[in-house]
């Protein structure tokens, strides 16, 4: 399954639905849950090591040097690669 994470309100996302074989994508708000220290973050990557974050995103919100190493950044033809191997696909936002 893809989780596509677009908020950064992180009372709206669950990580115990996330598992192993799940991939977890970062977008439009969502990028802020990836800066260094945040909780979910470390409770969904406790879950799953398939994690990425969109770099358009990032850039529009200035987070370039604060984005935990622990997710890849990639572009948007990557996003396209990730809705063609995990599916279904769950939006939080």
């Amino acid at each position: 399954m893809l989780h596509t994470i677009a908020t950064a309100n992180q009372s709206t996302i669950d990580p115990t639905l996330i598992s192993a074989q799940d991939a977890v994508l970062f977008w439009q708000n969502g990028v802020i849950m990836c800066c260094q220290d945040n909780p979910t973050l470390n409770t969904i990557l406790q879950n799953t090591h398939h994690c990425y974050v969109l770099d358009n995103d990032i850039n529009a919100r200035g987070l370039g040097d604060l984005i935990d190493s622990r997710v890849k950044i990639i572009n948007l033809k990557q996003v396209i690669d990730l809705t063609v191997n995990y599916f279904p696909q769950m939006n939080w936002e």
